[in-house]
């Protein structure tokens, strides 16, 4: 891993979106198609895609990455979204603010 990279950077590195769900203790089984994490979903309109890193519920039109999936699950800012992501890698370093300006 490059040392140049930020802590967010590191931690979208290190951690899928199905990696995530499973971390938060999410209900469902992650995949190319499934059920919503976060919602009633009576038919599978959720996808896990780019080998884990992107995810989009195709009924509501929300996307993005792993610090994404983490704003959407606890209901938190993207800069919540990317500290919490980054503290479930154990990437060890705080998140500068600089960091975050991207999310």
């Amino acid at each position: 891993m490059n040392s140049d990279y930020s802590p967010l950077e590191a931690a979208l590195e290190r951690l899928t979106v199905p990696e995530v769900w499973h971390r938060l203790g999410l209900e469902g089984k992650p995949g190319r198609s499934c059920r919503s994490p976060f919602r009633d979903d009576r038919h599978p309109s959720f996808s896990i895609y780019k080998n884990g890193r992107r995810w989009k519920d195709h009924a509501t039109g929300e996307e993005g990455d792993a610090a994404d999936f983490c704003a959407k699950a606890r209901n938190l800012s993207r800069k919540d979204g990317a500290r919490l992501l980054i503290e479930l890698a154990g990437t060890g370093r705080p998140l500068e603010e600089k960091s975050v300006s991207a999310c």
